[in-house]
């Protein structure tokens, strides 16, 4: 799931780019597991970071729309290129 650019360009500026861990809830639902990037994006030339969280969870159907809220509750590694798969 990815953050809007309004929503990125409201997180706090000197946050690190990298992977994180926390929980994350849709709309009124469960609270999952999930992962974090925050990154620089190279579709914006890495001009723009943006922010895409993985949920740990199958869902049934897409919840496009939907208020994503998430705890961010530690830091995994750095922000990473690579070369292959």
């Amino acid at each position: 799931a990815n953050f809007s650019e309004q929503v990125v360009e409201s997180f706090p500026s000197d946050i690190s780019t990298g992977i994180y861990y926390g929980w994350a809830c849709v709309g009124n639902g469960d609270v999952h597991k999930m992962v974090l990037s925050i990154g620089w994006n190279p579709f914006y030339k890495n001009i723009k970071k943006s922010v895409e969280t993985h949920i740990i969870h199958t869902f049934k159907e897409d919840f496009y729309g939907e208020i994503l809220s998430i705890v961010i509750v530690g830091y995994i590694r750095p922000e990473k290129n690579f070369d292959s798969l």
